[in-house]
């Protein structure tokens, strides 16, 4: 069985290690990175197999975008993550795509209790309680909350990091789903 990343997971792990470097470095992913990286994907798909190649790329990128949408609305997280997992998906396919949220939400799930426990020490478990219980969490955004620990010198959770780690994994394994 050959294990070798293909041309297009290559282009996603790079394009998801700009973004990791971005959102560290500014918390943000830009869409100086994520637009061309689609239209790259969908150019690649289409040298490399045709037409139907773009009907599958554009279907993967539509995916990666409507997964993470739904998080977006409630600011759970950037646009730029979703973007970003757009571009994965033009660029590896729906099963990759699928593969890098699997691994994104475990590694994501273990780095935001990380954060919180770094954040806040004992405390953090009943901070996350209390927050979920009273329904206050619908009130803050990541992108406030990143701003105000920023300020305060606490950690910021930046899921860039986690996609990033999350396509290097898929490269070597991707879930394929048969029914």
């Amino acid at each position: 069985m050959d294990f070798s990343p293909t041309h297009p997971q290559i282009i996603a792990a790079i394009v998801a290690m700009i973004a990791m470097y971005t959102d560290l470095k500014w918390g943000r992913i830009y869409n100086w990175l994520t637009f061309p990286a689609i239209f790259t994907g969908w150019a690649l798909n289409i040298a490399i197999y045709g037409m139907p190649g773009l009907g599958y790329s554009v279907a993967a990128t539509l995916l990666g975008i409507f997964i993470y949408i739904p998080f977006a609305l409630f600011g759970l997280m950037g646009m730029g993550d979703v973007k970003l997992l757009g571009a994965i998906g033009a660029l590896g396919g729906s099963y990759f795509v699928f593969s890098v949220f699997l691994y994104t939400s475990a590694l994501g799930t273990l780095h935001a209790v990380l954060i919180q426990l770094l954040n806040y020490g004992k405390n953090a478990f009943s901070m996350l309680l209390t927050s979920f219980s009273t329904g206050i969490f619908l009130q803050k955004t990541i992108k406030k909350e990143n701003e105000t620990t920023a300020k305060e010198g606490k950690y910021r959770f930046l899921l860039g990091i986690d996609i990033f780690i999350a396509t290097l994994i898929a490269i070597y394994h991707t879930f394929i789903i048969t029914l």
